[in-house]
């Protein structure tokens, strides 16, 4: 797989370009994904990785995910010209059989709310839709030297047998320690705790470059106790105070619309709604409960 990763970054480019100009009738400029990113992947999920050749050209790819009883994948890609071609189809049953064989109860995907051609597609292979995933993204100021110090008790983490406890609230089994490895590991951001009423809160704030030139950063997780917004809203401010002083102009969030915290709380907080896309599930339940949990399965 990793002799793949130059035609998969030139595979996403293609498709993500076709993508805007077909749906959106919008011309936007090559987004191309870092092969940093692309390690992330691979290195997070040893074999679940896959590509589709059509003679020795790379026509379509999909990565896997594996949290602990929770399995998704995504991005698939598809070559637009080979599209209707049962590459995609091939794709998502290899996914598919990985996850099941790594243990997944829970086996899904997200794709954008506004395609009717890929919502078709997932529920042809039988997914069924459950609820709407959410891109959010604000604009980061300056940060003054002072609002670095880190207060509160917040603090550099990666205990996972004190968060499983809190996990297990959002859907059993679920286990993001691979999350919290390779953020520290592969130097991706930052992991922050804190000591709150229900448990150890804690978040993930990606600050590497997930597309090429990009000026953004990434909430990949956040989660905290049922009624524990302050625990919640110190750890968001410490993601963005991370990532402005990293440089970066602006964050983005997706938050998953069945568990709180709910879009208004975002948008008290200067979030503006990006984009939306659905959830779909082939196998097991979906996440439920009051834990505010922000996370998404969009890769």
């Amino acid at each position: 797989m990793q002799e793949d990763v130059a035609g998969i970054i030139d595979l996403q480019a293609i498709v993500w370009q076709d993508h805007f100009l077909k749906e959106r009738n919008m011309r936007v400029p090559i987004m191309r994904r870092t092969a940093r990113n692309m390690e992330y992947y691979m290195s997070k999920t040893p074999g679940g990785c896959f590509v589709a050749l059509d003679g020795r050209k790379t026509v379509g790819s999909i990565v896997s995910h594996v949290w602990g009883h929770v399995g998704w994948f995504g991005p698939l890609e598809i070559n637009p010209v080979c599209q209707g071609k049962g590459f995609g189809k091939a794709l998502v049953a290899e996914s598919v059989r990985f996850l099941r064989a790594m243990g997944c109860k829970t086996v899904g995907c997200e794709t954008m709310a506004g395609s009717a051609y890929n919502i078709a597609f997932y529920n042809k292979l039988g997914f069924r839709s459950c609820g709407l995933s959410n891109v959010l993204y604000k604009r980061l100021g300056q940060v003054p030297p002072e609002a670095l110090e880190v207060t509160g008790g917040i603090t550099e983490s990666i205990d996972t047998a004190g968060f499983r406890e809190l996990w297990g609230r959002v859907q059993p089994g679920l286990d993001y320690s691979v999350e919290l490895r390779s953020t520290v590991d592969k130097h991706l951001g930052k992991v922050w705790s804190l000591r709150a009423g229900n448990g150890n809160a804690h978040a993930i704030v990606h600050t590497y470059e997930m597309f090429e030139d990009s000026q953004n950063a990434i909430l990949k997780l956040l989660v905290a106790g049922k009624g524990d917004g302050d625990a919640a809203s110190a750890l968001l401010e410490r993601c963005e105070l991370t990532a402005a002083a990293e440089g970066k102009t602006g964050m983005f969030v997706r938050t998953y619309d069945p568990t709180p915290p709910g879009l208004g709380w975002f948008f008290e907080r200067g979030y503006e709604l990006q984009g939306t896309s659905v959830r779909l599930i082939l196998d097991g339940p979906d996440e439920s409960g009051e834990t505010i949990h922000v996370s998404c399965w969009s890769g």
